[in-house]
């Protein structure tokens, strides 16, 4: 995996872009040499468990031991077995179904109840009120752990899809999840397309943040750009870039397609409060009883399912078509204008 740094990066370890360095002062010496000092007391912080594993670990000791009368040669490949377990717990059946698809779900209803079963109040403390689509973030927090890493001692690229289900979501429950109930409108998103773009790798074991929000939509499909970062390099100031992803994805009611301004405008993106509760009341006309069948569609789907443009968001059409052509380019394998100019999205 190739590694690429920004000109930011390269300016702030004292290279230049074009790879002539520069001579250090004595305060980059020095600080040099704390790095250095502090680089293996890294590398083993690195190394400590999590404790997810020391509860699994503990468990384990409690109600899988061998019993008294197994010979030596049970006994050992018993403590085997249960070391392989412990160490690639996260890989386990059902693993990926729990904490991609119920517990975002579940903690979202939870959030929901604390707040007395209100959608008003859940968009009010998602935090995502008023704010510019482009501001839609969610960055959650992710680890290379030994069943996500390769020979080599990073975390292979096929994990990356593995913790960018994770985040992503997180971000649509927590984003678009009131539109998504089945007293609301029942949407469901579809994922079209994902691609990544590597840039360095994370060692085993690291800590990395996940970046998710939205770049850009046109009449059908939303893109949404997750960028994977790590601590700062030795010198450096700036989170290290370790991959940029885009995913393509289309929200429907049933097999009719949502715009994704309207959706994210009926989730309080892109509007002041007291618009979004203008809007937000198109629920209130509905009747469980007459629009809990799914042919019939309740004025707030209907609404949704509309061709037409949402106005409010015209003013965000110069940034949202530059971000479209970059992230088409992108998906195109251009690496000068796509791939490249994605860090600037």
């Amino acid at each position: 995996m190739s590694a690429v740094r920004t000109a930011t990066e390269y300016r702030i370890n004292g290279i230049t872009p074009e790879g002539a360095t520069t001579a250090p002062s004595k305060g980059r010496q020095s600080a040099a040499s704390q790095l250095v000092r502090q680089s293996a007391a890294d590398q083993l912080a690195r190394m400590r468990p999590r404790p997810s594993t020391i509860l699994v670990s503990m468990l384990a000791l409690k109600y899988a031991r061998p019993g008294t009368s197994a010979t030596s040669l049970r006994r050992l490949f018993h403590w085997i077995a249960l070391s392989i377990l412990v160490l690639n717990w996260r890989i386990v059946p059902f693993y990926w179904h729990v904490m991609t698809l119920f517990f975002p779900v579940i903690k979202s209803k939870f959030i929901r109840w604390k707040l007395g079963a209100s959608t008003k109040s859940f968009v009010y403390n998602s935090g995502i009120l008023g704010k510019s689509p482009f501001e839609a973030r969610i960055i959650s927090k992710h680890c290379a752990t030994w069943n996500t890493c390769d020979f080599m001692l990073h975390m292979s690229n096929s994990a990356y899809a593995i913790a960018l289900d994770e985040a992503r979501a997180i971000w649509q429950t927590h984003v678009l999840g009131t539109s998504m109930r089945a007293d609301h409108e029942r949407t469901r998103p579809m994922i079209a397309s994902t691609h990544f773009t590597y840039f360095a790798e994370i060692p085993i074991l690291a800590d990395f943040l996940v970046d998710i929000r939205p770049v850009a939509w046109d009449h059908k499909w939303l893109y949404l750009l997750a960028t994977f970062t790590t601590e700062p390099r030795k010198g450096s100031q700036t989170r290290t870039l370790n991959c940029l992803s885009i995913t393509r994805m289309v929200n429907k009611i049933g097999r009719r397609t949502v715009r994704p301004e309207r959706l994210m405008a009926l989730n309080g993106m892109g509007q002041e409060a007291s618009e979004w509760d203008t809007l937000s009341r198109v629920r209130a006309q509905e009747d469980p009883k007459l629009y809990n069948k799914r042919s019939v569609l309740s004025p707030a789907q209907e609404w949704l399912l509309s061709s037409e443009p949402f106005e409010p968001f015209l003013k965000y059409e110069p940034i949202r078509k530059k971000n479209l052509e970059i992230i088409r380019a992108a998906l195109d394998g251009d690496l000068a204008n796509g791939a490249e100019r994605l860090k600037d999205l």
